[in-house]
């Protein structure tokens, strides 16, 4: 279905205002992004802003799953093209983490002060990212692997995402063994009579 001129116009302003977020997050940090400069940098006004994202924890949010859809299109290309599930999982995990390493909005609120203001975002609150992250992984197991339960992909997948957030979150030594503990946790569970 093809979208609206009304949709894509709105779908471009949305990307708009993310991106003004994002510089004024580079340039100042999360504390003080005011939506008023966002308007402004966009050309528009700041009750546009609020429409769009309803308050200041929404447009975090908001930059917060635009960033995760970014790395969880590499993780669903590396899952569907993998040999075998445990390999898959693992490589895609390990796409994950390298991801959130170096993506540079994450870098910033993670290791400065905003952390206080998008940890919630990715842990106690993070149901959003987490529901999304959950679908999309369990989507491109099943469809790679059909003979998967989809009750036992979904529980993987998601205990998948929660520890791989931990990891982002709190990282541990080495990218490469926390990815190998990840799915060697959770391939373990999953087998086509689950």
């Amino acid at each position: 279905m093809t979208a609206t001129f009304t949709e894509r116009v709105r779908a471009q302003l949305r990307e708009e205002l993310l991106d003004a977020a994002q510089a004024a997050v580079f340039a100042g940090g999360w504390q003080r992004l005011r939506m008023q400069a966002i308007a402004d940098q966009v050309g528009v006004s700041r009750r546009t802003v609020y429409n769009e994202f309803g308050n200041k924890a929404r447009l975090a949010e908001a930059l917060i799953l635009r960033v995760t859809e970014r790395f969880l299109d590499e993780v669903q290309a590396v899952l569907t093209s993998a040999p075998d599930l445990p390999a898959g999982w693992e490589q895609a995990v390990l796409a994950a983490l390298r991801a959130a390493e170096s993506d540079p909005l994450l870098g910033t609120v993670l290791a400065g002060t905003e952390a206080v203001e998008f940890l919630p975002l990715l842990t106690s609150e993070g149901t959003a990212v987490i529901d999304y992250a959950t679908e999309r992984m369990t989507l491109a197991a099943r469809q790679r692997w059909p003979e998967l339960s989809e009750r036992s992909t979904r529980l993987a997948a998601e205990a998948t995402v929660r520890l791989t957030l931990s990891h982002i979150v709190r990282p541990g030594p080495s990218l490469e063994s926390a990815a190998r503990d990840i799915a060697e946790l959770t391939t373990g569970y999953l087998a086509p009579d689950h």
